[in-house]
């Protein structure tokens, strides 16, 4: 079905609209499909199939290292060295931003501490006996990890130039394969971005990246691990699939120069955009207390600080980060022209999130954006736009 759809101060464009919900019903049933069976699995019926060593630990506590700091946590009940202890190392999926690959590019989101040092066999703890920088535990004891919404606006004069409000769904997996220090999380995610923009810019009114990000981490040894991203999807406006399928990538080694307190990394970046498909990843991570921690990396730098903590119940965490942000897209133009469009700035961002055991959290943010510009693949188009601010939340529950 075809329909003629006018709006203020943009020309009249064509959309048919039962191609493009068509593929949004596959893309959400497939969601569906992935996170429902496992969110079923959170009885120990899944977790002694899976593996009782893996996410069930009751089988083996007698001789295992472990620290429960609260009468009703059995999650917390994880070997002391176990990976799944260390997992704010890893990017924080819940936080994918919109318009752009902020939640790839932002690997070092997380504010937790790295690790958690091994503790003597004891007895279960009650939080008032906790060690008071006990860290959180980021995981569930199951397949499914979490869903994740997040909200995001970049505001201009859309008589001029190029306003952006989108929304970012996403669901997280963990799969072991077969032990703690080698897990692999499986992030399937839909993002549409809303433009609303001159008529001047020949914009498509909006643009939509949809795919499945894969996380894996191993240590080599105590002191040496690497780091693995790899997001492939689908990057279009669904009227031009032409080229809209790329690739993410992301590879680190990192090297714990003084452990706990100061790590080395250093990797590439393969963006799957047009402007910058090739960038290094480097810098290091300086924790000097546990309320610090001053994440210099390339290319996406953050500062921050810990303003409250309860235990091992929650944390609240205030940071300054810098952005390179920006996407690329398969379009097609609303006077009918097939390209390839690439949005790109670099944001100045303060915030606050809060952060609950179990993969929970809720985080709110605004930023200065500095850099704008528009470019156009066939058409060899560059435009200069106006620099601006955002705004944006999310909630991972």
């Amino acid at each position: 079905m075809t329909q003629t759809r006018k709006m203020p101060g943009r020309s009249t464009t064509r959309y048919g609209h039962g191609p493009y919900f068509r593929r949004f019903a596959t893309h959400f049933s497939l969601l569906l499909s992935l996170w429902l069976p496992c969110l079923a699995a959170e009885q120990p019926t899944f977790l002694r199939l899976t593996s009782a060593r893996l996410f069930d630990t009751r089988s083996s506590i007698e001789d295992t290292p472990f620290l429960v700091c609260s009468d009703d946590t059995e999650a917390n009940a994880v070997p002391g060295d176990s990976l799944l202890t260390s997992l704010s190392t890893e990017p924080k999926e819940s936080s994918a931003a919109t318009a752009d690959q902020t939640g790839d590019m932002e690997y070092n989101r997380d504010f937790t501490p790295r690790t958690t040092s091994p503790v003597a066999p004891q007895k279960r703890q009650r939080n008032s006996d906790c060690p008071p920088d006990a860290a959180i535990a980021k995981f569930r004891k199951s397949c499914y990890q979490g869903i994740s919404l997040s909200s995001f606006y970049m505001h201009d004069n859309t008589s001029t130039g190029l306003a952006i409000t989108g929304v970012d769904l996403s669901t997280t997996l963990a799969v072991p394969l077969g032990s703690f220090d080698n897990l692999l999380l499986i992030t399937p995610f839909f993002r549409p971005d809303f433009l609303d923009s001159a008529a001047s810019l020949n914009l498509p009114s909006e643009v939509f990246e949809t795919g499945v990000r894969g996380f894996w981490k191993r240590s080599i040894n105590e002191r040496l691990g690497t780091m693995v991203i790899v997001t492939p999807g689908m990057r279009t406006d669904f009227q031009n699939t032409d080229g809209a399928f790329r690739i993410f990538g992301l590879g680190l080694l990192t090297w714990q120069a003084v452990p706990e307190t100061l790590s080395l990394s250093g990797g590439v970046v393969h963006t799957g955009r047009e402007d910058f498909p090739l960038l290094p990843a480097f810098g290091l991570l300086w924790t000097p207390t546990p309320d610090w921690r001053f994440d210099i990396q390339f290319p996406s730098p953050r500062i921050s600080h810990r303003i409250q903590k309860d235990g091992q119940n929650s944390e609240t965490w205030a940071y300054l980060s810098g952005v390179f942000g920006g996407n690329s897209w398969a379009v097609e133009r609303p006077d009918g022209a097939r390209d390839e469009m690439t949005l790109r700035d670099y944001r100045l961002i303060t915030g606050v999130e809060h952060v609950l055991a179990g993969n929970r959290s809720l985080f709110g943010e605004a930023g200065l954006v500095f850099g704008r510009s528009l470019e156009f693949t066939n058409s060899s188009e560059t435009i200069d736009l106006d620099g601006t601010w955002m705004l944006r939340c999310g909630v991972t529950f």
